[in-house]
């Protein structure tokens, strides 16, 4: 079955956690566009949700590998008690999963899996927006965006592309997220400084399906612009697996007091 429903937005902290501390006009903006995704989402009825999203040392110290697919019967988060985001329990896929990682295994990828993953801001932000109790069932795929070395866009293009076959053969209502970036760097040199160039040239890439671009950005040229721009490393798995579909932003705002540039997109021709 076709995917039913494809979109990408920052996980930004202080998206929950310190919420007015963003301008109004911001504020309403974002809030307006997570509105439109949690709506299209639930018009879009999926079974199951990927979630292509990063963690921030919640999961993973002696083992880290490049990508870890969640094969858990719930997940539960967050694990920050300062989030402002209620605790909830998530139920899982986990034969979903498995047939996910045996693909990945079949068409020369080979990610690590987790029965016991659990959800930081990185992934709970976005889903607290959404709609709870919709019945859909969550598996997280996340990436290392942490500890080099890490996967290169180019081979998180190539993952989404891989698992695209999958996915349009699964007979279940499939939707992704993918979460993460823009530009930021948290507790860094930086931290605080937004690089709206890069990020508006990320999101035309995106807009235009620039699929050869995206691939040819390097560890190093996400990183300058913030240690937390390699989050975008999901977003351009997305778009791996959306092929030539072009993104539409929902919304773009560099939020100062979240020391985050927040983006929304959504893939308006997936279903």
């Amino acid at each position: 079955m076709p995917i039913v429903y494809a979109c990408a937005a920052s996980h930004a902290p202080g998206i929950r956690a310190w919420t007015e501390a963003c301008p109004q006009e911001q504020r309403g903006k974002l809030f307006s566009g997570f509105d439109e995704i949690s709506a299209g989402l639930a018009a879009a009825r999926p079974e199951i949700v990927l979630l292509l999203t990063s963690e921030h040392w919640a999961n993973f110290f002696e083992h880290v590998g490049a990508f870890c697919i969640g094969r858990g019967e719930t997940f539960e988060g967050p694990i920050e008690p300062w989030l402002r985001v209620d605790k909830t329990s998530y139920k899982g896929a986990p034969a979903f999963a498995e047939r996910l990682l045996n693909h990945c295994y079949a068409n020369g990828f080979e990610p690590s899996f987790s029965h016991e993953m659990k959800l930081d801001h990185g992934s709970m932000v976005p889903l607290s927006f959404l709609e709870k109790g919709a019945g859909w069932s969550l598996v997280p795929l996340m990436f290392n965006t942490l500890a080099p070395p890490r996967a290169t866009p180019a081979r998180c293009l190539a993952l989404g592309r891989a698992i695209r076959p999958l996915l349009d053969a699964a007979p279940e209502r499939i939707a992704i997220i993918a979460t993460g970036g823009l530009s930021h760097d948290p507790g860094e040199t930086n931290h605080g400084r937004i690089d709206t160039a890069f990020d508006n040239a990320f999101l035309n890439r995106l807009t235009n399906a620039s699929l050869d671009e995206l691939a040819a950005y390097t560890d190093a040229q996400l990183a300058a612009a913030g240690a937390g721009t390699l989050e975008l490393l999901a977003w351009i798995c997305l778009a791996g697996v959306m092929g030539e579909r072009r993104a539409r932003v929902i919304a773009y705002e560099p939020v100062v007091p979240w020391a985050t540039g927040i983006g929304l997109v959504a893939y308006d021709a997936a279903a």
